[in-house]
């Protein structure tokens, strides 16, 4: 007889095996299936179901257009993000964002020391790793910060949906440091604020960011069960 199939089972293995991918083949991915992941991630819990997330698409050649003009706007300026980022990551959050960036600059075999192959990499970010789509996700700013919770939340049904429909992806923050090409070319509201990025198409395994690995904590490192 056959085992019974865990379906929890499955969830958990994408779970561990995801990766966010930073090099991609130039093929797009077919609309149809672009259309199913976003569609199956509306299905994501809300705050009094407001639905808070907006995403714009890029396609080829838009991607490739945008990706040039965030590239330019990188070299020319300094990062101002419509929401700031974190200026001071105190203990224990210093030292996983040490190790990602450890782990990420020596799979791409960039020395410490290497400044302009720090710089080059980078940059890569605003390249948008030759990925052939960009979502671009908003927020209505009027809602305030519980909707972001809402957003993220939506997040973790596109990236877990991603690889079981066999697409690569990485969520950036970057591009949202650099918001005027973004505005001046997708349909952004102008009550929106500008949250993140995602890059998603079928990652180039030859790309040596890809073989980038993090590490996780236990869970019982940021999960405390309370009995009495």
């Amino acid at each position: 007889m056959t085992a019974p199939v865990d379906p929890f089972s499955a969830v958990e293995t994408v779970w561990a095996e995801r990766r966010s991918k930073r090099g991609y083949r130039p093929d797009p991915v077919p609309h149809a299936t672009l259309e199913r992941l976003f569609e199956a991630a509306q299905h994501a819990p809300s705050w009094c179901n407001v639905q808070p997330w907006r995403i714009a698409i890029t396609e080829p050649p838009v991607t490739q257009e945008l990706a040039t003009a965030l590239q330019a706007a990188a070299r020319g300026g300094l990062p101002h993000p419509e929401i700031g980022f974190p200026l001071d990551y105190p203990t224990p959050y210093k030292e996983h964002r040490i190790a990602c960036g450890a782990a990420l600059y020596r799979a791409m075999g960039v020395a410490r020391e290497d400044k302009a192959g720090r710089y080059d990499a980078w940059l890569r970010n605003y390249a948008l790793f030759d990925a052939p789509h960009l979502a671009v996700v908003s927020c209505d700013r009027r809602l305030g910060p519980y909707a972001y919770v809402d957003v993220g939340v939506w997040l973790g049904y596109v990236l877990t949906a991603a690889p079981m429909l066999g697409l690569d992806t990485c969520a950036m923050a970057s591009i949202a440091a650099y918001p005027e090409p973004l505005r001046s070319r997708l349909p952004i509201g102008e009550n929106d604020v500008v949250l993140f990025g995602l890059v998603i198409g079928h990652a180039d395994e030859e790309a040596p960011a890809n073989a980038c690995r993090t590490t996780r904590e236990p869970a019982a490192k940021n999960v405390s069960f309370v009995a009495t």
